[in-house]
């Protein structure tokens, strides 16, 4: 269906409903992002929530559900695989997923960063809300990030007994089971050891291949090179989540929370579909047959294949888990609490990245990688001045095994690559909110940031026998102090105008896939931005429509680039500061209770980037670079409606659709000839029968769809310069889940 016709169907259905109710309202939606619970209307910042409620109509199983919901967001499996995150806010994102690497936009599990965005897609057992928060991030949290913050809050245990147990069942093979515990509250608070609760949670999905992997040779055998292929299907799904979480409140002042969580995933790589191959290019190393050969695999970038063939896809397994402790002291006011966490990351790959049954192209990734942190906040304040301050300590140390095979079918041997990192941070943090009248509020943040990275790289370069080989160790540290200050107007009760002005800043580093000795050792500068937004948060119509909206202005300067070197056999990657850029656009989210059981909303993100400048060997070649993830327009639409209350129970309808513009994955312009992400719209929906009372438990039924249109859509590629590969979004599914709640 086009984009026109989709959303008209969806306005249509929602103006079609005759009112039931006089005085519909808007739910409010509470919030933690200023590290206490406020009023989503009351934040002077641009920030999208998703309640429990809207966690599970809309089938946010992970981060990368997000990036169908919110203005100027874009999160997409990184190229290869699909439990690493590429994740861009606002133009700002980091594409390369290597270790190395420091993440643009901050992922937060109950107030832990997680260092990484690979092994960032991963199972959640149980989500109480997430907060997506777009604009540099500092003054209010423990690492210093430039683009925004994503926050995935968990649920608290409770304090009645209870739980539920969750089934579901799908089209390609697809199964799913869910279930949480809640011992309720035991003891007292103030007596003996104190009032204890619990909770324990688990899920479990398991999917068929989406894709078949078939023996295929269109030469009808006279191809020397092409080979069995390596499993019967590809991007199948293994996933198991658990979570265990402990509460305790000793007294009315202390409080203690531990949890552990853990996330594995295993399955067959994503479909790497060969979508061009470059004659020319293989005719400039000789090897023009080999060029012919492949072309015969290759399917039009505008078609996603049913089936491709491959002989070396083998797997990819990601496991994360994590342990924190947060103690909670209050007096007079007054709040100091500890949050103590570290968190384990095993990944491993093997992909075949060429598209056909010849062993031209094969690479390998074993990653063990673990964090630490440790942050103290001190929170208080009245009635006219609230404040938080921060101290925080990060580390992280991790290492990457990386063997690389380039035409394996001449016996060419492998590339043993090896990197590491031994990083550590600290910072100290603050902001205030001061009322100076009923109507204005004056907000100030101060944040001073020390890193200091230790990295290693060893390249033996064994298909050159050991030309250019190189085996090294870089230090290297930064420091930087950054600000933020906000000034909110209340326009009576309903209605908020604001100004930001914020900095962000990511510290320099070293680059774990560098091509050459010097280029590790030429480590790349720190990146800034200066950011300006201009916002309103309102509701009109007695709480029955919310209209917020957000200008904004970033100056980014020293911009770190990652680029990928075409015809490098895929191991190598170039680091530099290129330059400076200003990214500028709004944001517009909407929504309208029409009717006791009708909600609709609408959000749109607009971008307008451009380089200021881009230094390459001396030159200004701003001109022939493109911005990558950063699509001009991003749209979506959703409604939920109540269709009816019966004796027996609820019927409750959920449909949204989202929409994104075209852009580029890469920032070479060559490059992107072969890669350009063509505009593309998603439609889901959700049909609930809820309430269902069955004695003394809860019974829900769900027909869920995602991608119901089947629409089919590139996400990222793998621009090799010889070929390329491309990535797709995940094709229609359906299924049905069943709840008993107790």
């Amino acid at each position: 269906m086009t984009y026109f016709s989709k959303s008209a169907i969806t306005v249509a259905v929602a103006l079609g409903v005759s009112s039931v109710n006089a005085q519909p309202m808007l739910e409010e939606v509470i919030v933690t992002a200023q590290k206490r619970e406020q009023s989503l209307q009351d934040i002077p910042v641009a920030i999208t929530a998703f309640s429990e409620a809207d966690i599970v109509t809309r089938g946010i199983r992970d981060v990368k559900d997000l990036g169908l919901f919110v203005p100027n967001v874009q999160i997409a499996p990184s190229p290869g695989g699909n439990t690493g995150a590429t994740v861009a806010i606002r133009g700002s994102t980091t594409i390369n997923p290597a270790l190395t690497w420091e993440p643009t936009v901050g992922l937060y599990l109950d107030g832990v960063f997680l260092g990484k965005n690979l092994g960032g897609i991963f199972d959640v057992a149980e989500l109480a809300r997430v907060e997506v928060l777009r604009g540099p991030q500092g003054t209010l949290y423990g690492k210093n990030t430039l683009g925004g913050a994503i926050n995935l809050v968990t649920k608290a245990p409770a304090d009645e007994m209870g739980g539920y147990v969750e089934g579901s069942l799908g089209n390609e093979g697809y199964t799913g089971i869910r279930g949480r515990f809640e011992t309720g509250a035991i003891g007292s608070v103030g007596e003996g050891l104190g009032q204890f609760s619990a909770s324990v949670a688990y899920a479990t999905r398991s999917r068929d291949g989406f894709y078949d992997n078939v023996d295929s040779d269109p030469t009808g055998g006279f191809n020397p090179f092409v080979n069995p292929v390596s499993s019967d299907y590809l991007q199948d799904l293994d996933s198991d989540a658990a979570r265990v979480d402990l509460a305790l409140a000793v007294t009315e002042s202390l409080a203690i929370r531990y949890s552990y969580d853990d996330s594995s995933v295993e399955k067959r790589p994503s479909m790497g579909q060969l979508t061009d191959v470059s004659g020319p290019a293989f005719d400039a190393f000789g090897l023009g047959f080999l060029g012919d050969l492949q072309a015969l695999y290759v399917v039009p970038e505008g078609e996603r294949a049913e089936a491709i063939s491959n002989d070396q896809a083998g797997y990819e397994r990601s496991d994360v888990s994590g342990h924190s402790l947060t103690l909670s002291y209050n007096w007079n006011d007054v709040t100091l609490k500890s949050i103590t966490a570290s968190r384990e990351l095993e990944w491993s790959d093997t992909l075949d990245i060429d598209g056909t049954p010849m062993n031209l192209f094969t690479s390998t990734r074993d990653v063990d990688y673990e964090q630490f942190s440790q942050e103290f906040q001190l929170s208080g304040g009245g009635p006219d001045l609230r404040w938080v301050a921060g101290l925080y300590y990060f580390s992280e140390e991790g290492d990457v095994y990386n063997p690389i095979q380039f035409f394996g079918l001449f016996g060419s041997p492998a590339d043993n690559n090896e990197y590491g990192l031994d990083n550590n941070s600290w910072a100290i943090y603050g902001q205030a909110d001061w009322d100076i009248t009923e109507s204005l509020t004056i907000t100030a943040g101060l944040r001073y940031t020390d890193e200091e990275k230790d990295q290693y790289i060893f390249h033996p370069n064994a298909s050159t026998g050991g030309a250019g080989a190189f085996d090294l160790s870089a230090k290297d540290s930064w420091s930087n102090t950054t600000g933020t200050l906000i000034a909110s107007y209340r326009l009576g009760d309903a209605t908020t105008l604001y100004a930001k002005a914020a900095q962000g800043w990511k510290a320099g580093g070293f680059n774990g896939e560098a091509p050459s000795a010097e280029a590790f050792l030429e480590s790349y500068d720190p990146e800034e931005v200066n950011s300006y937004e201009f916002g309103l948060k309102s509701r009109l119509l007695d709480d029955r429509v919310q209209i917020n909206a957000a200008a904004f202005l970033n100056d980014i300067s020293d911009m770190q680039f990652s680029v990928f070197l075409e015809g490098s056999g895929g191991a190598a990657s170039t680091v530099a500061n290129a330059g400076a850029a200003t990214v500028k656009g709004f944001e517009l989210e909407l929504a309208a209770q029409l009717t006791q059981g009708l909600r609709v909303g609408l959000n749109y993100g607009y971008l307008d980037t451009e380089y200021d400048e881009f230094i390459e060997l001396g030159q200004d070649v701003r001109g022939q670079k493109d911005f990558p993830y950063a699509p001009e327009s991003t749209a979506s639409i959703d409604f939920d409606w109540s269709v009816v209350q019966m004796g027996w129970g609820r019927v409750d309808l959920h449909v949204d659709w989202s929409y994104k513009d075209d852009y580029v994955p890469y920032t070479n312009k060559s490059q992107n000839l072969t890669s350009r992400i063509a505009s593309y719209d998603v439609v889901n929906a959700r049909l609930a029968l809820n309430d269902i009372q069955l004695g003394g438990t809860v019974l829900q039924l769900s027909l869920w769809g995602k991608n119901v249109f089947d629409e089919e859509y590139r996400e990222n590629t793998i621009p090799f310069g010889l070929w390329t590969i491309s990535y797709w979004g995940e094709p229609a599914t359906y299924g049905v889940d069943a709840r008993l709640s107790f």
